[in-house]
């Protein structure tokens, strides 16, 4: 289960983000946990454990004894506590994936945790650069930001942003700027195309962040939202497959299957939708995105006004979406700017820029829930025959003001 933090312990959240990047998962104490010791290994906890090279769930034998016990930092204010950790699968026949605390109870009784406390756990390099697992309780007895600094210091992308901090000054200072592709009407690309061209980067639709691979700049002139990534999904065991045997092809035949009547493209489907979460989908065609914890993977599915049941659509894998994520955003700039057409050329002023870290997944799929990271289809095509459209790079995007959720506390850049 994904546990929802409430809006402060959001923001605790967002601040050990800036010290530690890499995934957590979130575990919600309830008395039984604390009483009985017996706390579930989540898909999202495990997945961290194998990937730190701490514990394989799946190589273990069934039973408490065949277990595997670390030490693990419960940081603290003002300090860092030792603890032992066991990780085992219980002996039924599902060999369920469980881990226990040591003295969990005895800092329950301590109230260093309470029931209802939010804990969060990730692994992090130890003071021998071994993986180490490290627990923060997010509701009570938070650690100040020295505290979290001395643990697990501070990454260098900043030395990036100042490499970039005196040409954004610059550009900033220097009032509006011609569009870089010459004179004619404005495309929303057009205002981050042009900013990069300013900065001297080349534009090259590059998979991975823009500057250097480790800044990506995400400009715009209006209040839209803000584009995360594109990333294609799957059709696997959809419809759409059986529609349409050439995967290839598949992105186009979703907008023929499922798309209406164009009304700028005569003969064409056209499918321009904005796709929420089942509680707000945004859309009047059906279409949802279900986070399927069991199969990692977030589904795109859709519920016809006759049936009682969603069929599945298409369908991106954790992994995918989490590499994507990573990929195009371990720090990004956010420029915010205007746009005005003088004697035929589109010109843009840049104004405000704000600074984010690497976001965190686990987060990323909390939003998919609440309905602020939502998915965009952008794209028409031939309603019979040969594919023939355009599809506009349909987006995984976020909601301008939840941002500081996904990426943590944004640092705005004074220029």
């Amino acid at each position: 289960m994904i546990f929802t933090p409430y809006p402060d312990e959001m923001e605790k959240i967002n601040l050990i983000q800036r010290y530690n990047s890499g995934d957590y998962a979130l575990l919600r104490l309830t008395f039984t946990m604390i009483d009985k010791n017996n706390l579930d290994a989540n898909g999202f906890f495990r997945d961290i454990l194998l990937q730190a090279g701490i514990v394989d769930y799946e190589a273990l034998d069934h039973g408490g004894k065949n277990g595997k016990s670390v030490m693990a930092d419960f940081i603290l204010p003002g300090r860092v506590d030792g603890v032992k950790m066991n990780f085992y699968r219980v002996a039924n026949a599902r060999g369920d994936r469980r881990f226990s605390i040591e003295s969990i109870r005895q800092k329950a009784k301590d109230q260093w945790i309470n029931e209802g406390d939010l804990l969060y756990l990730a692994c992090t390099k130890g003071g021998e650069g071994q993986p180490k697992v490290m627990i923060i309780n997010l509701t009570h007895h938070f650690p100040a930001a020295s505290d979290l600094e001395a643990r697990l210091g501070v990454d260098d992308v900043y030395q990036y942003l100042e490499e970039l901090r005196p040409k954004l000054v610059s550009i900033v200072r220097s009032g509006y700027h011609d569009n870089a592709k010459g004179a004619g009407k404005i495309s929303p690309k057009d205002v981050g195309d042009t900013l990069e061209a300013l900065l001297g980067i080349e534009t090259n639709n590059r998979c991975d962040a823009d500057y250097k691979g480790r800044i990506e700049i995400k400009a715009k002139a209006g209040k839209t939202l803000d584009t995360l990534f594109t990333l294609r999904p799957c059709f696997e065991g959809t419809p759409i497959a059986a529609y349409e045997p050439n995967d290839r092809q598949r992105v186009s035949a979703f907008a023929r299957y499922y798309g209406y009547e164009s009304s700028k493209h005569p003969g064409a489907k056209s499918l321009y939708i904005t796709i929420g979460s089942e509680a707000a989908p945004q859309n009047t065609q059906g279409f949802y995105l279900e986070v399927n914890e069991e199969d990692r993977r977030v589904e795109l599915r859709r519920t016809r006004a006759a049936a009682k049941k969603s069929e599945l659509t298409a369908f991106w894998t954790f992994s995918a979406l989490k590499e994507e994520l990573y990929r195009k955003h371990p720090a990004t700039l956010w420029v915010a700017g205007k746009a005005r057409m003088h004697e035929g050329i589109a010109q843009f002023q840049y104004e405000k820029i704000l600074f984010s870290r690497s976001p965190q997944f686990t987060t990323f799929l909390t939003l998919i829930k609440e309905g602020v990271v939502t998915y965009d289809w952008r794209g028409y095509t031939s309603a019979d025959g040969e594919y023939q459209g355009k599809n506009h790079g349909n987006a995984w995007r976020i909601k301008a003001k939840r941002k500081d959720d996904l990426f943590g506390t944004l640092e705005t850049l004074a220029i």
